[in-house]
């Protein structure tokens, strides 16, 4: 038997929680000593292993109370609702995680905090946690999915800020001829990244172009509007043609 310190100093679990346990009728000790002290037996330590495994998997207390006093037949179905819910929240997590990296960009691309395009970035994700994943559905097929996602969940925040930087140059020159040295250079700048995301794989740089090309002007490819769009494609051609006649 365990007094309730053996049993805190057993299992890392503090007395407060135990008597709060112990209150709700959660885990209530198998017996008492003559002066009222609770103590603890294996079934007791067994409990509590077990509400501490179910709290790790995400469980309320309230349901992990009622699911230690039903039936054992009911715990493939509740592990199964938490998984649900849990792959939910991932699906929150990854929608949230792509707003914030849509907001950093406006700021880094702007050089100034524009609100009411970041309301725009944060309202597209609420209103469809996989808005991008849908565009993408039409273009690629699911292995080529597959490798978008991997190639996008390899960025670092370097990739990020190299983009960054190569989008807000191109905007600084929209106004010029896409002969010039200046944006001739920016359109190398532009297919060394390409390359450096999408390697040999020309179907898949192809697809992931006409997906940007047909929603630029929507702020799920946001920055790539559809002008910066059209004028990088008119350069990088322009680029290709004189590498051929070189």
């Amino acid at each position: 038997m365990y007094s309730i310190g053996q049993l805190s100093k057993k299992t890392g679990v503090t007395v407060r929680t135990l008597d709060y346990y112990d209150e709700i009728k959660l885990l209530k000790p198998s017996s008492a000593t003559e002066g009222g002290h609770r103590l603890y037996n294996e079934g007791d330590v067994l409990r509590l292993q077990q509400i501490l495994a179910l709290k790790y998997m995400g469980f309320s207390l309230e349901q992990i109370k009622r699911n230690l006093n039903e039936s054992v037949t009911t715990w493939e179905q509740s592990i199964e609702q938490q998984l649900s819910m849990i792959r939910e929240q991932q699906k929150e997590l990854q929608a949230l995680e792509q707003a914030l990296s849509g907001v950093l960009y406006s700021i880094q691309l702007e050089e100034e905090i524009k609100w009411p395009l970041i309301f725009d970035i944060i309202r597209l994700f609420q209103r469809d946690k996989d808005v991008v994943n849908h565009l993408y559905e039409k273009y690629f097929n699911e292995e080529e999915q597959k490798k978008i996602m991997s190639l996008q969940t390899e960025r670092n925040k370097d990739d990020v800020q190299e983009w960054a930087r190569i989008i807000h140059d191109v905007r600084a020159v929209l106004n010029e001829n896409p002969e010039s040295e200046k944006v001739q250079q920016l359109a190398e700048q532009w297919m060394k990244k390409v390359h450096d995301m999408f390697d040999d794989d020309h179907v898949l740089k192809g697809k992931m172009w006409d997906v940007i090309k047909d929603h630029s002007g929507s702020v799920a490819f946001y920055p790539m509007d559809e002008e910066i769009v059209q004028f990088m494609e008119r350069a990088i051609h322009i680029m290709y043609e004189r590498k051929e006649e070189e």
